[in-house]
């Protein structure tokens, strides 16, 4: 799943940074595209779009995707409505990146979206390449809002612990990667949490949903609510340690996937 690795660095990139808005920015023009990023939002019921006029044809059903997901995820986490979150569309990496400078000083070539706070996602448009990326992007935003709830249980839970972090939005964006398709799981040798918890280890993007899967299966979205508010801490919250918590996982995914 190469887009969700890109998608971890970004993340590691924006919370290792102090949050910005980029509020001021909207009537910026984009040279090189000359699409106008419009100086006032389309407003939806828990969003605000600042859009590009690229976007004018399918901006309501960019926005009813969101808030399709919206009462799934906040109920799943159970962390009550957010403040109105500000999306910001872009037309190319250089509006994005300068959008996020203060952020992310040099943001990465590949990076497509990230999300700043709770009330803050920069993404580029879903309609780059006449809409070719269209599904791609609406999976990254729906996991960027995965986070916005995230922060608003716990403000502090921006990749402490990575692999819980990843797996939240993995699992809720629904981002699935079939675990017979990934050659060491097959091969009975899944990864430890310490392993997923490395900014330089990519496997949380393969195994993320089989983790928040395992968790919710086997002790219910309080618990996973419970993991987020506790930063990953294993002990306090199911009793067992994370190497007991690996073997079991696994045994799941054994179990219920046939590998």
């Amino acid at each position: 799943m190469e887009f969700l690795q890109k998608l971890s660095v970004l993340i590691l990139l924006v919370f290792a940074s102090s949050c910005h808005s980029s509020d001021n920015r909207e009537s910026k023009i984009d040279e090189n595209e000359g699409q106008v990023q419009r100086p006032y939002p389309f407003v939806s019921s828990h969003f605000n779009i600042y859009y590009l006029s690229m976007d004018t044809a399918n901006l309501q059903a960019i926005a009813d995707t969101l808030e399709f997901h919206y009462p799934r995820i906040i109920t799943d986490l159970d962390c009550g409505v957010l403040p109105t979150v500000n999306v910001h569309f872009y037309s190319d990496h250089a509006a994005l990146a300068s959008a996020v400078a203060s952020v992310v000083p040099n943001l990465p070539s590949w990076a497509s979206g990230l999300a700043i706070s709770e009330t803050q996602i920069h993404m580029m448009s879903p309609n780059l390449q006449n809409g070719a990326n269209y599904p791609w992007i609406m999976s990254i935003l729906t996991h960027e809002f995965a986070h916005c709830a995230s922060l608003h249980v716990n403000s502090s839970i921006a990749n402490r612990p990575r692999w819980l972090w990843e797996s939240v939005a993995i699992y809720e964006s629904r981002q699935f990667v079939d675990p017979s398709a990934i050659a060491y799981l097959v091969e009975g040798d899944p990864p430890s949490l310490s392993e997923l918890n490395s900014f330089n280890n990519t496997k949380v993007y393969d195994v993320g949903y089989l983790i928040a899967e395992y968790i919710v299966t086997e002790f219910g979205y309080p618990t996973l609510k419970m993991l987020i508010q506790n930063n990953g801490d294993i002990g306090t919250t199911l009793g067992k340690n994370a190497d007991q918590f690996q073997q079991d996982w696994f045994q799941f995914v054994k179990t219920k996937y046939g590998i």
